[in-house]
């Protein structure tokens, strides 16, 4: 995915991109340094140095396709949006518009915008939710509620999905002094250069303070799932100035503590309810106030020694004039030694050539240039050799015209040049090579450290995973063992184990199982949990388009997030042979069970109970001619019996009551039998003991629902003009 983070170079801008890159999406930075700094990215990505109400952020949205857009730039000191509105306004309104129009121009499919709790204004309500009125009591917070608006809208005209997040007090490494979680960072740094610590009011004032990762996270689950609307990003959780105080104690020694008078406008108490974004994203903080305060001080700290350590190279004295050509002005160094070269070689040509008539001095002054210092000083070499050939020729009386005409000169002068240009190129490439080589082993080790550091975070989230999943109680074991309640091959027995399996996994005290009939009008419940005051209706009429209708025509599970009282919190319909047999439902969930973690859970759960519920009824239909007296619908005594204990042990468990009604036998009993059972439940049977009685066992009937079935058998054989017939419970 192709992500452009508008602020990125930012202190949470910084960690947002960071994510993203680690997680392998391609990351594209826009921002204009007013308060971030380029070091804060130190991983590979598209830089643009722009300002977000610039009218050339077009170009950047023109020459690349975002699959989406996260919107971070902005202006955040409090204080200077109200001493210049227009300007807080044209950065956070006008560059907010800017990016929303480009984003639904070029077909961004994805857009996050960081609100801030500021829009609640001084609201004494605690803890605000989305729901909370907001009274902001600053340009900046106006400015961001306007913000929301403007996404809002351009979701309903131009549906870009938009993301709200309304952030509480963010803090952690590379944070400045300003916005609105900085009391951490100035404490931070203030304790390091122990300097007095001002507290304005007697501390008791609070705020929610949330770890910069635990913002990046959310950010990140946000954008990969269908989720849009405004959220409050927070930990839910009110800390003291004076608590945080008594957090730093922990880490380090703190100066002076003055306490000042309240300043005017200062909240009293802040906390966010974050129970909507940890339903929609599956998401919840990670690090504690202790863990992340740690964290952060110990990256100011790491920052105040590299500076120190800075500094300490700065005030060391200059260096000797003798070396200072050698250590700043390296680039000469090449001439200074090719001319001492030179010279040496010249002295030696002059001295004793005449005596080593063998030996060019020049041309191997020449070559020994190319050699150690590549074609450009061989071609210096080339050059000074001619000169001096030229002088001593000259110093010997020979006459200019005569000496630049003389053949053996001029070859001498082009074998000094060939000489020069063909080491000085072999040399060169050969420098080539190995700078090439040397670039190569620098990136294959920085691609190595980078594999390594990606390498390391995957086993420690692995690790943490592995943890998660064998001590949970949603572990793969406790799942196995709680599953295998509904590994029978007798439907009934299934039935009555979906309960237990629904309740344990699921965390639920209401579950039920319906079984679907013929045409899907109707579901009969056949098992349901052991809970008193709660009422499980026995038949459910399938109304079309109704949450049971699209279950069972669409095989996909209903999840209740309107909290609708006329339907169960989850419904999922269990199939088989192309047609739904069964629906599961959990008629109670806790509230925070409502995420998407549970929904995939659920999906885990329903498609293990399918799996048995198919292999219970492809055992009945093996063994039909083994249970049924051969040519009708009646259950032998042998499990007939089994369908008795089964529905003894619901009783004695789930307390589902059911009654046995005995038929006296008539004449033509086989066809009065059929009738009879055309006017059945599928939950229910008629079976013979071993005296060969006949019995109809009614699943999930009371006494008086009992009357209702005895009257309408009587009339059947009424009908059936066999006054001698009885119907005995």
């Amino acid at each position: 995915m192709k992500v452009l983070i508008t602020g990125g170079y930012g202190f949470i801008g910084s960690f947002v991109s960071e994510k993203f890159y680690r997680e392998g999406h391609e990351v594209h930075i826009l921002d204009n340094l007013s308060t971030g700094k380029k070091s804060n990215v130190q991983f590979r990505h598209q830089s643009y140095l722009l300002n977000i109400e610039d009218e050339q952020c077009e170009q950047v949205f023109r020459t690349n396709k975002f699959d989406a857009v996260i919107h971070l730039a902005a202006q955040v000191d409090v204080e200077k949006s109200i001493l210049s509105p227009a300007a807080d306004s044209k950065i956070n309104v006008m560059g907010l518009v800017n990016i929303l129009q480009l984003s639904s121009k070029y077909n961004v499919s994805k857009f996050v915008f960081a609100s801030s709790a500021a829009v609640y204004g001084d609201n004494k309500e605690v803890p605000l939710n989305e729901e909370s009125s907001c009274e902001p009591s600053s340009p900046y917070g106006i400015n961001k509620k306007l913000g929301e608006y403007y996404c809002q809208k351009w979701n309903d005209l131009y549906q870009l999905d938009s993301t709200c997040f309304r952030f509480s007090n963010v803090y952690g490494p590379k944070q400045g002094t300003k916005g609105e979680g900085g009391v951490i960072s100035i404490f931070a740094k203030k304790i390091l250069n122990n300097d007095s610590l001002d507290i304005f009011g007697d501390g008791t004032q609070t705020r929610d303070f949330i770890y910069v990762e635990d913002v990046a996270e959310a950010i990140y689950r946000a954008l990969l799932s269908n989720v849009t609307g405004l959220m409050n990003l927070s930990t839910n959780t009110e800390t003291s100035i004076n608590q945080l105080i008594n957090h730093f104690k922990e880490i380090a020694a703190l100066p002076e503590i003055i306490y000042k008078p309240s300043r005017l406008g200062d909240i009293k108490y802040s906390r966010l309810d974050n129970q909507k974004v940890k339903r929609e994203v599956d998401w919840s903080p990670k690090y504690s106030l202790e863990e992340g305060l740690n964290r952060t001080y110990k990256w100011f700290a790491a920052e105040k020694s590299a500076a120190l350590n800075e500094n300490v190279r700065e005030d060391k004295g200059p260096e000797p004039a003798a070396f200072k050509v050698l250590h700043s002005e390296k680039r000469y160094l090449p001439y200074i030694e090719n001319i001492i070269l030179f010279i040496i070689l010249a002295a030696l040509h002059l001295k004793v050539g005449d005596f080593l008539f063998n030996i060019d001095f020049l041309l191997l002054y020449i070559l020994s240039a190319g050699i150690i210092f590549g074609k450009v000083q061989a071609l210096i070499g080339c050059g000074l050799a001619v000169l001096l050939y030229s002088w001593q020729g000259l110093m010997n009386g020979r006459e200019v015209v005569s000496l630049f005409t003389d053949h053996t000169t001029l070859i001498q002068f082009a074998v000094y040049l060939f000489v020069a240009l063909l080491v000085g190129y072999v040399i060169d490439r050969k420098h080539l090579r190995e700078e090439t080589a040397k670039s190569e082993l620098q990136l294959f080790r920085e691609k190595y450290q980078l594999l390594d550091d990606i390498y390391t975070e995957t086993r420690k989230v692995k690790d943490e995973l592995q943890t998660q999943i064998l001590y949970s109680e949603d572990s793969v074991g406790e799942i196995y063992s709680i599953i295998k309640k509904i590994d029978s091959l007798e439907p009934d027995d299934v039935f009555n184990g979906v309960i237990s399996v629904l309740e344990q996994i699921m965390k639920t005290k209401e579950a039920s199982i319906y079984l679907v009939g013929q045409g899907n009008r109707y579901l009969r419940l056949v098992s349901k949990s052991n809970v008193e005051h709660s009422q499980f209706p026995t038949s459910i009429e399938v109304i079309p388009n109704s949450p049971y209708a699209r279950a069972i025509e669409d095989n996909k599970a209903f999840i209740n997030r309107e909290l609708d009282p006329n339907f169960p919190m989850m419904i999922a319909p269990i199939w088989k042979e192309n047609r739904a047999v069964a629906v599961i439902c959990t008629n109670e969930m806790n509230f925070d069970h409502l995420t998407l973690y549970h929904e995939n859970l659920f999906h885990v759960v329903t498609n293990l109970i399918t799996a048995s519920v198919t292999r219970a009824y492809e055992h009945v239909s093996a063994t039909h001619h083994e249970r049924y007296i051969v040519g009708t619908s009646i259950l032998k005594p042998e499990y007939f019996k089994r369908a008795v204990e089964s529905k003894k042990k619901a009783q004695e468990q789930l307390n589902i009551p059911y009654y046995l009604l005995r038929i006296v036998p008539i004449d033509n009993m086989e066809n009065l039998i059929k009738r009879i059972h055309a006017t059945l439940r599928d939950t229910d049977n008629i079976g013979k003991d071993e005296n060969d009685s006949y019995w109809i066992l009614l699943s999930n009937t009371d006494k008086e629902n009992a009357k209702a079935v005895i009257n309408r058998i009587q009339k059947i054989i009424d009908q059936h003009q066999c006054k001698e017939g009885e119907v005995h419970v």
